[in-house]
C-alpha cells in the first residue's frame, strides 16, 4: 500500500495537481487493488507518461501510466491504481472527468489472470443451446470424441458464442456451444482475429490442436486455432 501511495504522490506532483481542485490524497484514495484487462483505444504520450484510453467490457475510460511500449489495439493488464476525478493535466492541457493512475501496467497476463480469462470455459453450466449441425462439419461433441484423428487437421463447426475475449496474447478467444457434448466437454475454444459478439451464431473453420499448453498453467484438450469466422 505504501508503494501505491508514494506512486500516487509522485504522479500528482508531476502532473501539477493542486489542493484547490479538491483532489485530496488520503489512504483510502490509493488502496484500489482490482484486476483489470483492457484494450487500448487511444494513446497520448507526454513527459515520461502515457495516457491511455481503454475499453473493458464495452466500457471506455482513461488511465495514466509511466511510459511503456504499448500501442493502440494491444491489451493492458493492471490491478494497482487510484481514481482521480476532474483531473487537469497542464502537460497536455486537458481535463479528465475521471482517470485511473496505474502503478503496475503491463502487457502480459499473470498466471492468475490467465486462469481468470479461461477457467470454467464460459459458465459453470452447459447452456440451453441447440444449433443445427453443418452437413460438411463437426459438432462440438464429435470434435472432442474424434480429437486424436482430427489433430492437426482443418475442422469446421457451427455454434453460438457464449464468451468473447479480445486480443489476449495477440489473438481473440471465442467460446462456443452447440448443445452437444458431455457434462465436461460441451464448450469449444477458438482463436481468431475476427471480432464477434456473445449470442452470435458463427461458423468457424481452422486447425484443431490437441493438448495445447499456452503456459501459465493453462491447458486445452482441444482448441481450434487461427479460425476463419462467418457470422450468420
Amino acid at each position: 500500500m505504501k508503494t501505491i501511495y508514494l506512486f500516487a504522490i509522485s504522479m500528482l506532483l508531476f502532473f501539477g495537481c493542486s489542493n484547490d481542485q479538491n483532489q485530496d490524497l488520503s489512504e483510502a484514495d490509493v488502496q484500489k487493488n482490482e484486476r483489470h484487462i483492457a484494450q487500448v483505444m487511444d494513446k497520448i504520450s507526454a513527459g515520461g507518461y502515457n495516457y491511455l484510453q481503454v475499453s473493458e467490457n464495452k466500457n471506455e475510460y482513461w488511465i495514466a501510466v509511466p511510459t511503456m511500449e504499448i500501442e493502440v489495439g494491444e491489451t493492458v493488464y493492471f490491478s494497482k491504481f487510484m481514481v482521480m476525478e476532474e483531473f487537469n493535466s497542464p502537460t497536455i492541457d486537458r481535463t479528465f472527468d475521471e482517470i485511473l493512475f496505474v502503478e503496475d501496467a503491463r502487457k502480459s497476463p499473470t498466471p492468475d489472470e490467465m486462469k481468470k480469462i479461461h477457467t470454467g470455459s464460459t459458465s459453470s453450466d452447459k447452456q440451453p443451446i441447440s444449433v443445427e449441425p453443418l452437413a460438411d462439419g463437426k459438432t462440438v461433441q464429435q470434435i472432442y470424441s474424434d480429437k486424436s484423428s482430427l489433430a492437426g487437421k482443418d475442422v469446421k463447426v457451427k455454434g453460438q458464442v457464449v464468451k468473447f475475449n479480445k486480443q489476449i496474447m495477440k489473438r481473440n478467444w471465442i467460446h462456443i456451444q452447440d448443445g452437444t457434448g458431455t457434462e465436461n466437454e460441451f464448450d469449444l475454444v477458438i482463436t481468431s482475429d475476427t471480432d464477434v459478439d456473445v449470442g452470435d451464431i458463427i461458423i468457424a473453420e481452422g486447425t484443431l490442436a490437441v493438448d495445447k499448453d499456452f503456459g501459465a498453467g493453462y491447458f486445452f484438450p482441444v482448441i481450434i486455432e487461427n479460425a476463419r469466422i462467418n457470422v450468420e
